[in-house]
Parts: structure tokens; sequence; C-alpha cells
């Protein structure tokens, strides 16, 4: 079944512990739950599964009309429960309900797919309502099996996925969406974010041009089409996209962000200031903002009121071992030692992250800690062999070693 396959299945293989097809009586109790008729729907439902334990269609359904008359944390736990017993089987959720209900329907031609489809849906979209990204993708899963072959369906599960940072199998969904549909705007726009958050900027570019054409007035896309543009260095291309941005929505502070950085980038110090602050103006709990701003203010000379823009960013975000980084620099310039725990907050968040080992080094050596220095600009020239700096201290610290 083209897609189910590659989800579900492998070259169209059935499974052979698949809990045997739903009965008449379950039939009966989707026909009235598609017509709406919800109370004797669930009280049907909830019949037929305690006379089969092993069914899968019942619990699910029931599940998924509690969760449309509002009961969502008993449907949610409703559902966990059948993904354990399922799993308990060696079989997954989203692949034992997907085979049951396929089966199904084909034996069952006057229930229409995408009516059932519809209900697994809406199932899908009030559990990720509520940030239940894992039970959602599970419905979406159902529902692409179900209709393998809709964009608009292939799309809700690769955004999820998308969130769930699942990200190869999200990329698998959103390029089968497009195969299906190329010019489906939601599966281009979300096919091009995820791109981006992999560092593949030249193609989320080119998928960001053709979701502009067809969308010219979406603020986020043009807005995340400059930012992939300034990541590929075509600032001049970046700034046109974030100024349009900010023009369809002067509110939106991320397109104030964007010009800042782009602006930065291109030595605008006093444009991208204007453009940080405007940002912290119309959202002042967004630590990018400060973190702009206190780099422009460095970039100005205002070392003070950059140190203030960054502690303001930490205390916003202490998770983001870049603004702790830019915080350690600002303070050893002056030689001073409250430098050292900043740096040490970076590298526990990412020891990784560009420059920060160099930097760190740099600065034990500046204030006379100098074994812990060359580790660090150790660990910093395994990171980038090619930084000539780095190699050369080390290899002047070699020299001084052996003449002692």
């Amino acid at each position: 079944m083209g897609f189910f396959n590659k989800m579900f299945g492998r070259n169209g293989e059935t499974d052979d512990s698949a809990a045997e097809v739903s009965g008449a009586d379950f039939v009966t109790a989707l026909q009235m739950h598609l017509r709406g008729e919800l109370d004797p729907a669930l009280a049907a439902y909830e019949s037929f599964a305690e006379d089969s334990p092993h069914d899968n269609l019942a619990p699910f359904f029931a599940s998924a009309l509690k969760a449309a008359k509002g009961n969502l944390a008993e449907a949610t736990e409703d559902l966990r429960s059948l993904s354990r017993r399922v799993s308990s089987d060696g079989a997954t959720i989203s692949r034992a309900v997907a085979q049951d209900l396929v089966a199904l329907l084909e034996e069952e031609p006057l229930i229409k797919e995408p009516d059932v489809a519809e209900i697994v849906i809406s199932f899908g979209d009030r559990l990720k309502a509520q940030g239940l990204l894992q039970e959602s993708a599970v419905c979406f899963e159902i529902a692409a099996g179900i209709l393998p072959d809709h964009a608009s369906v292939l799309h809700k599960l690769g955004d999820t996925l998308h969130d769930l940072r699942i990200y190869e199998y999200a990329e698998a969904v959103l390029q089968e969406a497009l195969r299906h549909a190329p010019n489906h705007w939601d599966s281009l726009y979300t096919y091009a974010v995820l791109l981006q958050d992999l560092g593949r900027f030249d193609e989320a570019i080119t998928h960001y041009e053709k979701a502009v054409r067809l969308n010219p007035d979406h603020v986020k896309c043009r807005n995340n089409y400059g930012a992939a543009l300034m990541m590929a260095g075509r600032l001049e291309d970046a700034l046109a996209q974030c100024t349009v941005a900010a023009e369809l929505d002067p509110g939106f502070p991320l397109a104030k962000i964007n010009l800042g950085n782009i602006n930065l980038l291109m030595g605008n110090h006093q444009e991208a200031r204007r453009c940080f602050r405007e940002a912290t103006s119309l959202d002042g709990s967004l630590a990018l903002a400060h973190f702009g701003l206190g780099s422009a203010e460095l970039s100005g000379g205002d070392t003070q009121r950059a140190r203030e823009s960054f502690l303001k960013a930490i205390e916003l975000n202490p998770e983001f071992p870049d603004f702790h980084h830019a915080m350690g620099k600002l303070l050893a310039r002056d030689g001073n030692p409250e430098a050292f725990s900043y740096f040490a907050a970076a590298v526990e968040l990412n020891g990784s992250l560009r420059d920060l080992r160099k930097d760190f080094g740099l600065a034990c050596l500046q204030m006379g800690r100098r074994e812990e220095g060359l580790e660090h600009l150790r660990i910093a020239l395994e990171q980038n062999p090619e930084d000539a700096e780095v190699r050369g201290i080390l290899s002047s610290a070699d020299d001084e070693g052996r003449d002692q």
C-alpha cells in the first residue's frame, strides 16, 4: 500500500501476530461514531472491547471518542494502556491499529476511508494541542496508513516527528508528501525548517524560495528564509527577506532579532542595536534579543551595557551555552577571574561549541592557570586541527617544556 509499507511493514508483508479484524459489532459501533451518535458508540466500543480483549480497534476508537467528548486525560491513559498491551506482544500500536483498520476497511466498502481517517486525525490534533507529541504521532501514523497518498496527512505526521526531533523519519515522510503534492505549502515550509535545523542551508533555501512564491505574505516563512540565507552567508538577500517579514508584521520580534544579527554581521552596529532594542521592547522575555543587544553594545565599545544584556540573556535562558561563552570572553578581556565559571558552565552545556575551548584556554593562560589552559587548548586543537594560533601556542609550550 505505498507509503503504508514503509511505515508499518516490509515489502507488503503482513504481520501474522496481528489481532483478528474486528467483527460486525465493532462496525456497528464505528458507524454510530461516524453518524455522531457518540454515547451509544462509546458503550458499544467498550462492550466489544470487554468481549474481545485482544482487539485493537475498539479501545483505540473508544479513546478517540472520549477525547472528542472532552475527556482527554482518560483517553490518553487508555491509549497508553493499549500501547503497552500491544508492545508486550512485540508489535507497535500504530502498526497494529493501522493494519487491522486497513483490513477492516477493505471488507467494508460502505465505510469511507477519509471519514474514518478524520476521526483519527482529530484525535491526534487534540493530543498535539496539549503537547502530547508522541501520542499524537501515533494517531497521525495510523491516519497515514489509511490515507498514504494524502499530503496533508503526511504533513501532520512529518511535522510532529520534526517536533520530536526524529529527523530522519520526518524527512522521509515530508519527502513523500511532496512527492504526492509538490506544491503542498505546509510540507514545503516544514521541510525547509527541518533542513535548516539540520544545517543544510542551501537545500532549505531552495524549499523556502518555492514556499515564498506560493505564499508571499507568510511572516514566519519569510523570516526563516532570511535566517537560512544569513547562515549561508548571503547577507544582502537575508536582509531583504527579513525586512519584508518585519514590514508584514511590525510586532513580530523574531524578525527584529534576525535583522539585528544580519546588521551585526554586516558591521552596521548602530542599526543592529536599534533592531535588538525593538525586539526587547516587543517581548522582553526573549533571551536571544538581549544576547544580540549585548553583542551590539560590545561591538560599539560599551562593555558595561554588554555585560548587563548578557546577564539578562543568561537569566532568561541559562541552558544556552553561547550566552555563558560570551560572558566568559567579556570578563576575560579585563582579566576578571569570574570568567572561569561562565566558561565552565558553557563547557558543561556544550563542550564542542565553536572556539569555546580555545577562549577558555587563552583565558587560563592569561590569568596564570597554565596547565588547565594548555589542556583546553589541546582539546581545541582536536576539535579544529586547522587552527594555526592554537597549534603555535601548544608548539611553543612543548618547546619550553623541553628546554626546562
